[in-house]
């Protein structure tokens, strides 16, 4: 496994666990419907990222054309 690639599991899972403790004790805090509220949006902003990812990827993709040389 590459090295980038294992940073980025590492970087993900440490993540997911943040995101799972801080939810959590958001609700703990917070109350179960402001956190739903907070849930939704968050997963709004993280649709819209990948979304936007993937168009800008798209765009920076060149189209390359051959010409067949006639001899």
């Amino acid at each position: 496994m590459e090295r980038n690639q294992a940073q980025v599991i590492t970087v993900s899972l440490i993540s997911t666990l943040a995101a799972i403790s801080i939810g959590y004790l958001g609700v703990q805090i917070f109350g179960k419907n402001a956190m739903y509220m907070i849930a939704t949006g968050m997963f709004g902003l993280g649709t819209g990222g990948a979304i936007g990812q993937i168009l800008v990827e798209k765009r920076q993709q060149r189209v390359v054309q051959t010409q067949s040389k006639q001899g």
